[in-house]
């Protein structure tokens, strides 16, 4: 799950290139992304993927590609709620799971928005295993609080498979 203030869909295509490892190197000369390594990460990840951006910030590409509209189900705009403010959080929550009685999780705390910006970007990094016992820790509160309310911020009702993932998520993230 991820937020960012403005969205470039180019740069969102990135995520699930990156959740294969980046192995797309052609089989016959070793040079540049395959093709189809491409269209099967972003059709077998973007269903995994949830990112909410300021409703009106979504940068659309000059050129249309077919890849776009396998993204077209994790992108949801999103507004806090009354009249002012705006959605502005910069992160991700991944849940990493080979065994589900023990799941890892790394959030990610970002200095920019998922753009094709040049300027650096300033990342912290944390990370931990969801704890059987203990907890809730009063320190993740905030976060697990954010994560929970993210589908209140959408303009798009999420799928019930959504909706229980990241209430998952939320109640998980106390015990992490």
């Amino acid at each position: 799950v991820g937020t960012t203030f403005s969205l470039d869909l180019s740069t969102l295509l990135l995520v699930p290139f990156a959740f294969t490892g980046f192995d797309w190197e052609s089989e016959e000369d070793g040079a540049g992304p395959n093709p189809l390594a491409r269209l099967e990460a972003v059709r077998r990840y973007a269903d995994r993927i949830a990112i909410f951006c300021q409703a009106g910030r979504i940068q659309i590409p000059r050129e249309d590609h077919t890849l776009f509209g396998f993204l077209e189900s994790s992108v949801f705009e999103a507004a806090p709620p009354g009249e002012k403010g705006v959605f502005h959080a910069k992160s991700w929550v991944l849940r990493y799971s080979n065994d589900p009685e023990t799941p890892r999780y790394r959030v990610l705390c970002l200095s920019r928005n998922l753009t094709p910006d040049r300027s650096w970007d300033t990342v912290a990094a944390l990370e931990g295993e969801l704890k059987k016992r203990g907890g809730p820790y009063k320190s993740n509160r905030a976060l697990a609080e954010l994560v929970r309310h993210l589908p209140a911020f959408s303009r798009r009702r999420l799928s019930p498979e959504w909706r229980s993932r990241i209430r998952r998520m939320s109640g998980e993230l106390l015990r992490v």
